[in-house]
């Protein structure tokens, strides 16, 4: 062994403090980055496959009432110009959940569903498909959630059902019990699988089922417009076949399918944020540790070069500990992440959402970016360091000249009416003035990571709360098509009447009318014994439609006859005219509720950032609830947020994309801006909605209403309240609480090690002058008290004044971090969070502080003699 191979034990045992601070925080930044982003990465790639291997369909459409083959055959044709489509039934019950035993009395349903076998199929994490007719097969979060396990029983529709397996759904990644809801609920909401025969017995025991065919495209390559455009033509061909449709839904725009994976997506943007601030932390420490190393090295290294060591030689052998603790850190962090932190990383999504059994899929760019870049950073920064230090002469190391400056430098004169001590302590600052700025900057970097962890809570619960804010009036009700709440009692009749025949299937409807053709032809032929024995035949005809007809709708055959000479007076050709609302909400309401209209665009973010979703309203000039909103004469008003997270400036032009119709619109920002940075909006007037958007005078497709309002639900599609707006909010804090707490966690394990590099670099380049004060006969105390009151003044000033530094710093990493996120999530950080991040870092250093005291004790009076000048 080489006798610099020799010093490397001992220069670990002495500097063993510095070299565990490395590796601990080496092995904790990649061990925790490397298991999320693993998490993630495996997460994203189990849903990217899950389109093909588990058939997930392309979109459904819902029917009010079971079609026909006819019908069906009809929207198959439609699809025949894009390669053609295959339709499934998919229909679901919801059915009232129960525990057997010891329910709660909380409502719960579980959406249920016939086992499938062709399209959304299931994936099983415990159990098997149900075989008996009283099994059932539960979604795995809802059974988590409602402490269900195989073998439980559980009521149905207050039918006995045995717990055969726990399944994920694809369809139902999120669990969303309405596509229109603003937060997953999966709490009291779940889906399910059973057999037909058990499908049956829930609609025997009063179930409704809900009759959706899923679809998938022959070509599973068209884009969001020639599918959106396709499924068009499939419901026009479902209507124009006497079929009812509710509901159409395309895959892209199903919460149950996207959101988890736009989820995810956005929150490895996060921790890849995270994880480049803490390669700079880190990038920053290994440039104090390596000139301090230099510095404290350079009577040895002057010694050596002087005894003939090449340069070559000392630059290995000072960069053999560093690569060697560097490189295990990296490799040992690689392998906890792994093995200790991808499940409980995994568990975060799998909480709360609905994803098939979790396997690992290693990524080599997760392990180059979380553990050799660090690693390539740590060795390539302390090379370069070390290449240009040894550039000095043997004699200048000897000096202690190693930092490039020679000579003796003259000190600062001080006021004479200070004080001994003061004198000395401000002495010590200004001898240390290049550490203690050393020590800003990395204070600065330590409580930039803390407060960002700190931060993102209150931030995502400060947009939730201006999203409430946002919301004009206490019910914003969106609608299917234009339903007026004004009208007469006899006009209300007609539609309620029109309403009620359409949920009598189409055929049923149709061959009444052809029955009642049939008996005017009948009357209206020539009399004789035939005609008399047609009009019979054709009077009984009609008398059995009519019954089957009030068989489907449970009422008399006369009732059916007004039903019908009711509907008849709806002049349905009409385009300009709007079904009126069956209900009377009474003249109060209606006269404060508000007419408007929504359409949704897309804007493209740039740089490879995904689409903006925006909001296009058209609103009334003078409207009572968009108040002070100056729309009209073409004016296009720009929501605040999208001003803001854009950097719109006044007098440009700015395009939005319609994905669904295949075509852009251009609109001029002037530079007017409504709503909070957290509007992400554009107005405009009513009238000038519907001209951008060709629709007929006077349409509109939705309600502003302080006061609630009973809505038909052939028209309802949605209903948005403050409410909703505070369950975004929980519903963030109950996603990210145990994110946050590992993110702080981490933050304050950096802090900790980062303050204790820093001033352990300012306390060992002392040694000299303390062991100089013991032997003038200062005790251990009085040495502690006037170097450490001189770094605890450093920190406390440098927590408060690197504060304004760091806030400036976290907005532009937010809105970095954001843009890819729907929506302009300000940044908000609350004195709380400041003050939590002070007292952390004070904390930090009174645990570090007792460190450096028992180091101060530690310093040999020899020290002094070593020094030769």
């Amino acid at each position: 062994m080489t006798p610099l191979a020799r010093r490397l034990p001992r220069e670990l045992r002495k500097n063993i403090g510095k070299y565990l601070g490395i590796f601990l925080l080496m092995c904790g930044c990649v061990a925790l980055t490397s298991g999320f982003l693993l998490a993630a990465h495996s997460i994203d790639v189990i849903m990217g496959g899950m389109r093909d291997e588990y058939t997930i369909e392309d979109g459904r459409v819902t029917t009010s009432f079971r079609a026909t083959d006819a019908q069906l055959d009809a929207m198959r044709r439609a699809a025949d110009g894009v390669g053609g489509v295959d339709v499934y039934e998919n229909f679901s019950i919801d059915a009232r959940f129960r525990h057997a035993e010891d329910d709660d009395g909380t409502n719960r349903t579980l959406r249920t569903y016939v086992h499938r076998t062709q399209v959304d199929l299931a994936a099983y994490c415990e159990g098997r498909e149900p075989a008996a007719d009283d099994e059932v097969a539960v979604d795995r979060v809802f059974a988590a959630n409602n402490g269900l396990s195989l073998g439980d029983e559980v009521l149905l529709c207050g039918r006995a059902y045995s717990v055969a397996g726990i399944l994920t759904l694809p369809d139902s990644q999120a669990l969303f019990a309405s596509n229109s809801d603003f937060t997953v609920n999966t709490l009291t909401y779940g889906v399910a699988e059973v057999t037909p025969g058990g499908f049956a017995a829930l609609e025997a025991a009063g179930g409704a089922p809900a009759y959706t065919y899923s679809f998938c495209f022959a070509d599973r390559g068209l884009t969001v417009a020639q599918r959106t455009d396709a499924e068009e033509d499939m419901v026009s061909a479902l209507t124009d076949a006497d079929a009812r449709v509710d509901e159409l839904i395309d895959a892209d725009s199903n919460q149950g399918i996207g959101y988890a994976a736009d989820d995810v997506s956005g929150d490895s943007a996060m921790w890849t944020t995270l994880l480049d601030i803490i390669i700079v932390i880190m990038a920053f420490v290994f440039v104090v540790l390596t000139n301090a190393t230099i510095e404290e090295e350079s009577a040895v290294i002057g010694t050596l070069m002087a005894s003939g060591y090449r340069r070559r030689e000392l630059v290995l052998h000072y960069l053999a500990l560093p690569a060697a603790v560097g490189l295990l850190a990296a490799g040992l962090g690689t392998a906890l992440g792994v093995a200790l932190f991808t499940s409980p990383m995994r568990d975060l999504y799998y909480g709360s959402y609905s994803l098939p059994p979790f396997h690992v899929s290693w990524d080599w760019g997760i392990f180059v970016k979380t553990a050799v870049v660090p690693s390539a950073l740590l060795v390539g920064i302390t090379l370069l360091a070390l290449l240009h230090k040894t550039r000095r002469t043997p004699l200048q190391f000897l000096r202690h000249e190693a930092s490039g400056k020679s000579g003796t430098k003259r000190g600062v004169r001080l006021p004479e009416r200070l004080g001994f001590v003061a004198r000395f302590r401000l002495r010590v600052f200004l001898r240390n003035l290049g550490n203690f700025a050393t020590l800003f900057v990395g204070i600065g970097f330590a409580s930039l990571l803390l407060l960002f962890s700190l931060a993102i809570l209150p931030t995502m619960t400060h947009y939730a709360d201006n999203l409430e804010n946002s919301l004009v009036a206490s019910h914003q009700y969106v609608l299917k098509a234009p339903l007026e709440l004004e009208g007469t009692s006899e006009e209300r009749a007609q539609w309620a009447a029109a309403e009620r025949l359409q949920a009598v299937d189409g055929a049923v409807l149709s061959r009444a009318q052809d029955a009642a053709d049939g008996l005017q032809d009948a009357l209206a032929a020539a009399p004789g014994m035939n005609a008399v024995a047609a009009v019979q035949d054709a009077q009984e005809e009609l008398s059995a439609r009519l019954d089957e007809a009030a068989d489907a709708l449970g009422c008399t055959r006369d009732e059916v006859v007004d039903l019908l000479d009711q509907a008849s007076k709806v002049d349905a050709d009409d385009e300009n005219a709007h079904p009126v609302n069956t209900v009377d909400n009474g003249a109060e309401a209606i006269a404060q509720a508000e007419k408007y209209a929504v359409y949704t665009l897309q804007y493209d973010r740039g740089e490879g950032n995904g689409e903006e979703t925006i909001t296009v309203y058209g609103v009334s000039p003078d409207s009572r609830y968009w108040k002070d909103l100056p729309v009209g004469d073409g004016r296009v008003v720009f929501g605040g947020g999208l001003v803001d997270k854009f950097g719109l400036a006044a007098g440009s032009q700015v395009s939005f994309f319609d994905k669904y119709e295949d075509k852009a619109y251009d609109a001029a920002f002037d530079g007017t801006t409504w709503g909070s940075k957290s509007d992400m909006n554009l107005y405009m007037s009513l009238d000038d909605f519907n001209g951008l958007f060709g629709n007929a005078g006077g349409y509109f497709n939705a309600y502003a209403s302080d006061e609630e309002l009973r809505l038909d639900s052939l028209f309802f599609a949605s209903e948005t309240t403050p409410d909703d707006m505070r369950a975004i909010g929980d519903q963030f804090t109950g996603m990210m609480d145990d994110m946050i707490g590992m993110l702080v966690g981490l933050s304050v394990f950096i802090y900790l090690l980062f303050i204790y590099l820093l001033t352990k670099a300012v306390v060992d380049r002392s040694a000299r002058s303390i062991s100089y004060m013991k032997v003038f006969g200062y005790r251990d105390a009085e040495i502690s008290r006037l170097y450490m009151r001189s770094i605890t003044l450093c920190v406390a000033a440098s927590l408060v004044l690197c504060l304004p530094l760091i806030i400036g710093s976290l907005t532009a990493i937010f809105r970095a971090m954001l843009i890819s996120y729907n929506g302009n999530i300000e940044i908000f950080v609350p004195w709380s969070a400041m003050a939590e991040t002070v007292a952390a870092g004070l904390l930090t250093y009174l645990a570090v502080a007792a460190l450096h005291t028992r180091s101060i004790r530690r310093v040999p009076l020899s020290e002094a003699l070593k020094v030769q000048e």
